[in-house]
């Protein structure tokens, strides 16, 4: 067998399995999924499940470091500084997240892992606060709490527009969210 056409079908495999994962995250955590639910689901033997995946949870992770790395790589521009247009940025960013929407939809969703969210407000946590330090060195400590707020609340913005069919195009959302971000750091006086 080449080495072309097994590729494909481990590609394969692993795209049904975390399917079949993300359609029984929908209605039950992580911790309450089976191995064996999964196999059934995915028309998969166990023995097929367990050369790619430890459990259910590594399988979660895998799944959740592609998002996280697909969002990592739109936001580079903003991490690396210089002169980048946030608003360019988060649309790449908002435009990443309707490509992948209905895996978003679950992994956000009160079924999805916690610590997703923690993992996406987190990449550009450093970049923020390392501005921020830039221009407030005084208050370091109240910068994290301004992100974090910022990160939260573009989060709920996200969610509630996948929750809503994702009917306002992603330049709105990405808009949104920089003036809402801008409006709040400027009612601070920065």
């Amino acid at each position: 067998m080449s080495g072309k056409r097994q590729d494909a079908r481990v590609r394969y495999t692993k795209m049904v399995v975390k399917q079949s994962l993300l359609e029984l995250l929908r209605t039950k955590p992580v911790a309450k999924i089976t191995v064996t639910e999964i196999c059934e689901a995915a028309g998969i033997n166990r023995a097929t499940f367990y050369s790619h995946y430890a459990d259910p949870s590594d399988l979660l992770q895998s799944i959740e470091d592609e998002l996280v790395e697909g969002i990592t790589v739109r936001a580079q521009p903003a991490l690396s500084g210089g002169g980048t247009d946030m608003r360019a940025t988060l649309r790449g960013i908002v435009g990443y997240i309707r490509a992948n929407a209905d895996t978003f939809r679950v992994l956000l969703s009160d079924t999805g892992d916690a610590s997703f969210q923690s993992q996406v407000v987190s990449v550009m946590e450093r970049r923020y606060l390392d501005f921020w330090q830039a221009f407030r060195p005084e208050d370091a400590e109240g910068a994290a709490y301004i992100y974090t707020f910022i990160a939260l609340g573009s989060v709920g913005v996200i969610r509630r527009w996948l929750d809503e069919g994702m009917l306002r195009s992603d330049a709105e959302i990405a808009e949104l969210i920089f003036r809402l971000s801008a409006a709040g750091l400027a009612g601070l006086g920065t």
